[in-house]
């Protein structure tokens, strides 16, 4: 897959490159990756074969076309302060990159299965980029709402793609896609409980948002077990305790290191970021053969360490940074080896 990234937004009233100042280059450079495509072809349906042709009615179906209303006004609903005008646009910016990569990777999974012969598999991934690709739209509308428009169709090259193995693509893609569900899922249900903070339409479309996102996990869960090696033994408690660990961590420093965005629609950082990390440790029961044990709250309490640490090490200067980025270390290392459960995954082979 061709690595690739936006380029800069042309603004409304102004030539292409002229930026607001809080959105930079960093926020329009997603991440790429290439895979073994060939490997990826050789997926053995039959595994899974009832299940498959379940998921894919359910995708084909595509219950969600008429929830994004393309005619719906984005507009914002009140004036912000140009400071929450900022944290807004940045989060607008932030999310239609990642929605359009998911577009891509997805696009381009589509089309490896389909000159491999696999129409089945190519046409189940057209419809997860089918969804990316409606929801980077839809938030591109908002994006124009607001004066900015990002060229999505002409992303440039300028980052090389990451070569990852199948299995790391399917652990990452899955609780990419249910963490997603989680953080939706749980913004509208705060939205639908203080009204007042709904700063703009955007937000009443979470809900079918997060549908997609959960029913693309699903997807994911069921290309993992038509490779059940991938989720046995030894290997397969390394990968869930790795990529829990990874995304979480991500997650959280992430989270409430942009907690302004959640502060701007009434939510703690914090708590927001522990409850979503709980439900999606909690979800991946389904798919991954272990998952983290919270009973004792150590997983959880370390996060705040964590975050303590990091800051510390980010403001430090001098012989006293590599002193703190040691201890950062140290405390991210002690929560990935934490005890992990084995779960009842549905597993096949």
């Amino acid at each position: 897959m061709t690595a690739t990234t936006a380029t800069a937004p042309t603004m409304r009233g102004g030539g292409r490159n002229e930026l607001p100042p809080h959105l930079d280059d960093n926020l329009l450079t997603p991440r790429f990756y290439t895979t073994e495509f060939d490997k990826a072809a050789k997926t053995d349906l039959d595994i899974a074969r009832k299940d498959f042709e379940a998921m894919f009615k359910e995708m084909e179906a595509d219950y969600n076309l008429k929830h994004f209303d393309r005619k719906a006004s984005l507009e914002r609903l009140s004036e912000l302060s140009p400071e929450d005008k900022a944290i807004y646009e940045s989060y607008l910016v932030r999310s239609v990159v990642s929605e359009f990569s998911g577009f891509l990777l997805f696009k381009e999974i589509s089309n490896r299965f389909k000159k491999a012969g696999r129409q089945e598999l190519g046409q189940f991934f057209t419809f997860l980029a089918r969804d990316e690709a409606r929801h980077a739209g839809f938030l591109g509308r908002a994006l124009k709402a607001e004066g900015i428009n990002v060229d999505l169709p002409n992303l440039g090259n300028k980052r090389a793609a990451t070569f990852f193995p199948l299995s790391w693509v399917l652990y990452s893609l899955y609780l990419s896609e249910k963490i997603g569900y989680w953080r939706y899922i749980l913004i509208n249900r705060h939205l639908n409980d203080n009204p007042e903070r709904v700063c703009a339409p955007l937000f009443d479309f979470f809900e079918p948002w997060c549908q997609d996102e959960n029913r693309h996990g699903d997807c994911i869960n069921l290309m993992m077990r038509c490779w059940p090696g991938m989720t046995k033994g030894f290997r397969g408690k390394l990968l869930s305790r790795f990529f829990l660990w990874s995304v979480f961590l991500t997650h959280t420093l992430t989270v409430c290191e942009r907690g302004d965005f959640y502060g701007l629609l009434g939510i703690d950082p914090v708590l927001f970021d522990e409850e979503v990390i709980i439900q999606t440790n909690n979800t991946s029961r389904n798919a991954f053969p272990w998952v983290y044990n919270f009973d004792d709250g150590k997983f959880l309490e370390m996060r705040v360490q964590i975050l303590k640490a990091f800051r510390h090490w980010r403001e430090s200067s001098g012989l006293a940074k590599p002193v703190a980025l040691s201890k950062f270390v140290s405390l991210i290392l002690r929560q990935f080896a934490l005890p992990m459960q084995k779960t009842n995954a549905v597993r096949y082979g």
